[in-house]
C-alpha cells in the first residue's frame, strides 16, 4: 500500500485503524482526533504536499459543512 497523499486518503486509511475509547469522554476524543489529524498534515508535509496544496483541501472541505454534500460524505 502506498502512503497517503492526501488529507481525503489520510482520512480512508485513519478509519481503518480508528479505536475509540469508551472511556474518553468526547473532549479527550475530540482532541485526540484533532492531534491526530495535525501529525498526518505534518506527515504530508513531509513527503512532499505543499502548504496551499493541503490549505486548499480544507477550505474545500469546509466550504460542505452543514451541506447535502458533507452527510452524503
Amino acid at each position: 500500500m502506498t502512503a497517503p497523499t492526501t488529507l481525503a486518503e489520510t482520512w480512508a486509511s485513519a478509519q481503518a485503524d480508528a479505536q475509540i475509547d469508551p472511556r474518553a469522554t468526547p473532549a479527550i476524543q475530540a482532541k485526540r482526533d484533532f492531534m491526530a489529524g495535525a501529525l498526518q498534515c505534518l506527515l504530508l508535509q513531509q513527503r512532499g504536499a505543499t502548504r496551499d496544496q493541503l490549505m486548499a483541501e480544507c477550505m474545500g472541505f469546509a466550504r460542505t459543512i452543514g451541506t447535502p454534500a458533507e452527510r452524503a460524505a
